[in-house]
């Protein structure tokens, strides 16, 4: 074998062995840093030990610190409040649900979804992106 086909063959060697190494090869394992993360109608604040959600008329609490597995999904407990448009009253009490919250992360965007556990019902699924700010329409 000469010089040049000898190094084209190392060459393709070496470009096949990254391919190896691509996308799927990514471990995503591990706590989520705390960070904030925006999208349409839901901010999300991650925290060590869980965060904070905020929607349109709504608010949400995850009580956990939010793991996700190598693949980049998690699943984390919580809570889910639904509001209502108006003051809170004085000695109202919070339509709180416990929540499920479902996502998908690769540390840069992330999809979450929202079912109330009491209820079965599913709320939505939202695209999120780490460190953009939410877009937020308060109920009136």
């Amino acid at each position: 074998m000469n010089f040049k086909a000898g190094l084209r063959a190392i060459t393709g060697l070496a470009s096949l062995s990254l391919l190896g190494v691509g996308p799927c090869a990514t471990d995503l394992a591990g706590p989520i840093v705390p960070s904030e993360w925006g999208g349409d109608h839901v901010g999300l604040t991650v925290l060590a030990t869980g965060g904070t959600l905020e929607y349109d008329c709504a608010s949400g609490t995850i009580d956990q610190p939010v793991v996700a597995a190598t693949n980049g999904n998690f699943v984390a407990q919580g809570t889910h409040t639904i509001g209502h448009g108006g003051p809170i009253m004085v000695g109202e009490i919070p339509d709180r649900h416990p929540a499920r919250y479902d996502g998908w992360t690769d540390g840069e965007t992330m999809r979450l979804s929202v079912t109330l556990t009491d209820t079965g019902l599913k709320l939505g699924e939202y695209k999120l992106l780490r460190g953009q700010s939410p877009h937020v329409f308060r109920c009136l």
